[in-house]
């Protein structure tokens, strides 16, 4: 199965936009130990950004015609088919105004420009490990314990509990916020993929 280069545009994007914030702040120093906790940080604030973009934006019940049809063209046709690759990456016309939103947000509300760039950089970590986990999840073989745990929860989502495990890159957030429900163990059958 291959993947068009246009489909990692937002690949390419980000990596130069964190290269260059981290470039352009490299004068304005930070502890290691500041710096981890930034970087740590922004994976968790994606991990809560993913949580919320998936439930209350990409499964809203939306009234009017255009709503529906946005709605739909940002995840429904997704769920429709899930197996389709011409979509790795959701697509900067989407992901450009949270991620400015976001850095803009971190820098105001860190006072520093550098803090924000390690915040924004974590949050890019996050949404790669979760691109590149929703893509295994539904076009491979997952060899890890988690790895499978988390492609099978995902798989349930889609197939039997669409209100439910919006969670991709893990169940923490479905946890703390009630959309949690187990992955229950099949004895005796294995996935396919």
């Amino acid at each position: 199965m291959s993947v068009r280069g246009s489909t990692l545009t937002p690949l390419y994007f980000y990596t130069a936009v964190v290269l260059c914030l981290l470039v352009v702040t490299r004068s304005e120093a930070l502890s290691w130990g500041a710096s981890s906790v930034l970087l740590t940080s922004g994976i968790l604030s994606w991990g809560l950004l993913e949580y919320g973009l998936h439930r209350f934006v990409f499964h809203y019940n939306a009234r009017s015609e255009l709503g529906r049809k946005f709605v739909y063209a940002m995840h429904w046709s997704h769920h429709e088919n899930p197996g389709a690759t011409d979509r790795l990456f959701s697509s900067l016309l989407i992901s450009a105004p949270v991620a400015t939103a976001y850095l803009l947000l971190a820098w105001i509300t860190t006072g520093s420009l550098r803090a924000a760039s390690l915040l924004f950089t974590g949050l890019v970590v996050g949404y790669f490990y979760y691109e590149w986990l929703h893509y295994r999840s539904h076009h491979s073989k997952a060899r890890l314990r988690f790895f499978r745990y988390l492609k099978k929860y995902h798989l349930l989502h889609h197939h039997q509990t669409p209100e439910m495990r919006f969670g991709v890159t893990s169940p923490l957030f479905d946890i703390v916020f009630g959309t949690f429900q187990p992955v229950s163990p099949q004895r005796g059958t294995r996935s396919k993929k």
